[in-house]
């Protein structure tokens, strides 16, 4: 799909007031980035023993670079909020996929609002510290690459460097 269907649904996600209503479709939006990628399967809301995950990609059939940098699978959470996302909710995703059975090297937090960033205490420096699987934030300004590009492949990409 081109980068202006993105800007367009994008866009459309901003204009929505209800958070509830546009948290879901964000999820489809992010989703959507991400079924640009060769070969994956994406699955919206998959419902694990840990609970829900936004995103689920898996990529056993995907090219071999997505494969090493990954693993068999990267989950995402996605959050639409005005304010900048907090360390519980940092703690909480990073529980889930780390209990999750897919072997997943790299999972993304994906803030809208941003993150909250506080000497040695914040969302930011939490994510850092992040391991087993690595944590990767992404905040509007990702987003809006991954719409240039019409895909998230060169910004997965930039994280490897």
């Amino acid at each position: 799909m081109s980068s202006e269907y993105f800007r367009t649904k994008f866009e459309e996600l901003e204009a929505i007031g209800d958070s509830a209503t546009r948290g879901r479709y964000f999820d489809y939006f992010v989703g959507l980035l991400f079924n640009q990628l060769p070969n994956v399967d994406v699955v919206i809301g998959r419902e694990m023993a840990t609970g829900e995950i936004d995103v689920f990609v898996s990529c056993l059939d995907a090219p071999d670079w997505l494969h090493r940098l990954v693993g068999d699978a990267t989950l995402l959470e996605n959050k639409w909020r005005e304010k900048p996302t907090g360390t519980d909710d940092i703690s909480v995703f990073h529980d889930k996929v780390s209990m999750a059975t897919a072997s997943c090297k790299v999972c993304y937090f994906v803030s809208v609002g941003g993150f909250t960033s506080e000497r040695n205490i914040g969302a930011a420096q939490l994510i850092q510290s992040k391991s087993n699987p690595k944590m990767v934030g992404w905040e509007r300004e990702d987003i809006e690459e991954m719409i240039r590009e019409g895909s998230p492949e060169p910004l997965l990409r930039s994280h490897v460097m």
